[in-house]
């Protein structure tokens, strides 16, 4: 992470453990101020589902840190989430709002409104599994498609997606699975940055066995990429060697 400077690595990892030990919305709400504090940006959301996102709209539950409670009113009487092209992207990771719209044209009654409120430049992360979707959006006019920005975010956001996910649905947590000590051990040493390689050689083990564990401790923890598996581990302590 060359793009941050150490003191912006500090706070980063400092919103990473508040993560962690979060357990109130409130707490999520003073973590997501520091965001915006590092990002110099003032609108935060996150929306969180854990049933098939496109068929159950309704279903969709909302931490609104700070986007103007009006627009987000009229994004849900309008059901603007049917074509916002934000929330119709068909895949996880991180983006930024132009580079969408240029390839989805928005909806005009959705950008005129989008537009009255300052929302028409921003990042989303997305994350979608087979049953659950998370969205993290953060807006401002100001905000730029810097290597910066995009190292906060994608850093960031698989622990904000887990913990918006934990405190919205509590009544409908899903049972996380046990993974066998050397997956532990290989997900230990992915949270530290090592490659594949640089595991196995740890280990003493193939490049291709380091690939098989990883490719097991996705598929058991229902992600997509090793930042998301560390983050639902922490958050389930699934890291420590009693579990």
């Amino acid at each position: 992470m060359d793009e941050l400077r150490k003191k912006e690595l500090a706070i980063l990892l400092e919103i990473i453990s508040d993560c962690v030990s979060c357990t109130s919305l409130k707490g999520f709400r003073e973590i997501a101020d520091k965001v915006g504090d590092l990002l110099q940006s003032g609108n935060i959301v996150f929306l969180s589902s854990q049933i098939e996102f496109k068929r159950a709209p309704a279903a969709i539950k909302e931490i609104n840190i700070s986007y103007p409670t009006e627009w987000t009113d009229i994004y849900r009487s309008q059901s603007f989430v049917k074509v916002d092209p934000i929330t119709n992207v068909d895949k996880s990771g991180l983006f930024y709002w132009k580079d969408v719209y240029r390839a989805f044209p928005p909806d005009n009654a959705f950008l005129s409104q989008a537009k009255s409120f300052g929302l028409t430049n921003g990042f989303s992360h997305i994350f979608k599994s087979n049953n659950v979707f998370g969205l993290m959006s953060i807006a401002d006019n100001n905000l730029s498609k810097s290597l910066r920005n995009r190292a906060i975010l994608n850093n960031i956001a698989p622990h904000f997606h887990q913990l918006a996910a934990k405190l919205v649905h509590q009544k409908e947590s899903r049972k996380i699975p046990r993974i066998t000590p050397r997956e532990r051990e290989v997900l230990l040493w992915a949270m530290e940055g090592k490659t594949n390689w640089e595991i196995s050689v740890i280990l003493s083990i193939s490049e291709e066995s380091v690939k098989d564990y990883m490719a097991n401790i996705l598929r058991k923890l229902d992600v997509g990429n090793r930042a998301h598996a560390v983050a639902v581990a922490l958050q389930y302590n699934l890291l420590l060697s009693s579990s």
